[in-house]
């Protein structure tokens, strides 16, 4: 028999939201970023982030031979490590005027026993990892941070915490202080008997969880805020190809199967780190050219979606420019390159994501709206969107819907009779 997935419980639909009216503008704004994606099917897609001969290289070929598990894991995990060590010695650059760090944040949505594990015992035996230690309580993080801070933070059933942030007293003041860490801002606490405080809190955060349970945790709502925003998706699919009764045995940390990656950490580790890197003018306009072609191949992405997301480049050129081996103090367009293909990877997998919540319903529903939009030769009233397409049920539906679609051909604006306050839209 097939799997078959749960059904989302209402309150986590889309279409539910949509008919609620509780979308904010910035959850309106994020939507409509995602919405104008193209998404891509299950698919290992390393090989466009994999830089051949690397340490990653050699993370990804050893957990191919030697395991089922789904290859995005070993390698966004080790991108992660790379990260938490550069930041734990001080490396930085500056764009714009804004300090980047590599402290990246990403949730990675993978299969249950996919191998978070054995892929963190591995990656400790090749190279230093200091692991911040799994959350609890809002008070007991605080405390953490002041002895692990600019550490990794290898968060597993990331999806529950996420609802006892949102759900229970003793979490919720956490996400304040996730908050606070995002941007580097300074960190306190007071008990009875003292005050706890971090003055520059940064840590690279990998959240871990399987797809249906962040489905059942984390609604559409909270899915689209900006808190949730903040994270980079990964979907980790298992491989059809490497079927786990090809593995009766997990041969992974066999010293001969090890060798290769102690070779290319040792070339790494000895890689003299930069507080200070620079961003080359060829860099910075490989990303600008990167930026504006993605940009208007989607030419409905709101502008502010689509640089939150893709600000997330600067941090992986950081951990590129020392994966691939170099030792100067300045990113070039090479590191930039590697790094946008990670940032389009976490925009296609936002889009998989929210495919879950009804998006494709949704998506339905905003193609039936154009083509009456078509027909009518102008933009519709929601009374019209109402009782002229089947599934849209009420007036917070209807302008939802009118907020997502295309706007009609300037050239039919004239046909409804001239000026804009004539548009039936604009009365409801």
């Amino acid at each position: 028999m097939k799997n078959r997935r749960k059904p989302i419980p209402e309150q986590m639909d889309l279409l539910a939201l949509m008919e609620q009216g509780k979308m904010t503008d910035q959850q309106m704004n994020t939507l409509k970023g995602i919405v104008a994606l193209r998404g891509q099917g299950p698919q290992w897609r390393g090989d466009s982030i994999v830089p051949p001969g690397s340490l990653l290289d050699e993370m990804a070929s050893l957990f191919r031979r030697t395991t089922d598990f789904p290859l995005e894991l070993p390698v966004i995990m080790t991108l992660h490590a790379l990260a938490a060590y550069m930041l734990k010695r001080g490396a930085e650059a500056s764009i714009g005027g804004t300090r980047v760090r590599p402290d990246l944040w990403t949730t990675l949505l993978a299969p249950s026993s996919a191998g978070k594990t054995k892929t963190t015992t591995v990656i400790k035996k090749v190279m230093p990892l200091h692991l911040f230690p799994e959350v609890t309580t809002a008070a007991r993080f605080i405390i953490d941070l002041t002895e692990h801070n600019h550490s990794a933070w290898f968060q597993d059933e990331w999806a529950q915490l996420l609802k006892r942030m949102e759900s229970q007293t003793y979490a919720e003041e956490l996400r304040d202080y996730l908050l606070r860490l995002h941007d580097n801002n300074p960190i306190s606490r007071r008990t009875k008997t003292e005050e706890v405080a971090v003055a520059d809190p940064a840590l690279v955060v990998l959240g871990t969880t399987v797809e249906q349970t962040f489905l059942e945790n984390v609604s559409a709502e909270s899915m689209l805020d900006g808190f949730m925003q903040r994270f980079g998706f990964i979907i980790a699919d298992l491989d059809p190809s490497r079927t786990p009764d090809m593995f009766p045995i997990y041969r992974v940390e066999e010293p001969t199967n090890l060798d290769p990656l102690h070779k290319a950490w040792q070339k790494l580790k000895d890689i003299p780190l930069h507080s200070d890197y620079e961003i080359s003018r060829e860099a910075e306009k490989a990303y600008v050219d990167g930026f504006r072609a993605h940009y208007h191949r989607h030419r409905e992405i709101p502008a502010s979606f689509f640089r939150r997301v893709m600000w997330r480049t600067f941090k992986y050129a950081l951990v590129y420019h020392v994966l691939l081996g170099k030792d100067s103090k300045v990113l070039d367009a090479q590191d930039v390159g590697w790094a946008m293909r990670v940032s389009e990877m976490h925009l296609a997998d936002s889009r998989r994501l929210l495919e879950r919540y009804n998006l494709t319903k949704l998506e339905a529903l905003v193609v039936k709206a154009e083509a009456l939009q078509a027909k009518l030769g102008r933009r519709p009233s929601t009374r019209e969107l109402i009782s002229g397409v089947r599934g849209i049920n009420n007036a917070n539906m209807a302008r939802f819907i009118l907020e997502l679609m295309c706007p009609p051909p300037a050239a039919n604006d004239n046909i409804a009779g001239g000026t804009q306050a004539d548009d039936p839209s604009k009365r409801g």
